[in-house]
């Protein structure tokens, strides 16, 4: 990539992680009454949609340290939203599991964020977010793999 690819690309990049950071403040308002941050409430959500996992599994899918993750979970289960249950694959390694209230709070969650979503008038068209879902899902699963890496310093 080269000249004014990579200035875009650059300026995506920014945007991307200044938009990350906004949803995040916005997630984190909506929902502070509930006492669950967006890191919180990612973990849940990968529960609520795939089901139990363990701490290097939900640690994997976001290329996050297990630290990190057993801290949210730590922070789960005191405020009763997961449970630790047996794995019948790995003995040392629970599975994680969201609890009735958890899967409510989570319900709760969906739903603020839905009634948020639906009053919004974004002055962007349908087929204008499909192409950026697109291209972005493109872009994650070229980084999302090896072919990124530099060897010797230079691609």
């Amino acid at each position: 990539m080269k000249g004014k690819e990579q200035v875009i690309f650059t300026g995506l990049i920014r945007e991307v992680r200044s938009l990350f950071h906004l949803f995040a403040a916005v997630a984190d308002e909506l929902h502070a009454d509930l006492g669950i941050p967006v890191s919180q409430r990612a973990v849940m959500e990968s529960l609520s949609q795939q089901g139990e996992k363990t701490v290097p599994q939900l640690a994997d899918m976001r290329s996050v340290s297990r630290q990190h993750i057993q801290v949210i979970v730590n922070q789960l289960l005191d405020k009763g939203l997961v449970e630790l249950i047996d794995n019948p694959t790995h003995r040392r390694s629970s599975l994680v599991r969201l609890t009735d209230h958890g899967a409510d709070a989570f319900r709760q969650i969906r739903q603020r964020e839905k009634e948020v979503l639906t009053a919004l008038d974004l002055p962007v068209g349908e087929a204008d977010m499909q192409a950026t879902l697109d291209t972005l899902s493109t872009i994650k699963d070229v980084f999302a793999g090896e072919n990124w890496r530099i060897e010797g310093g230079k691609q």
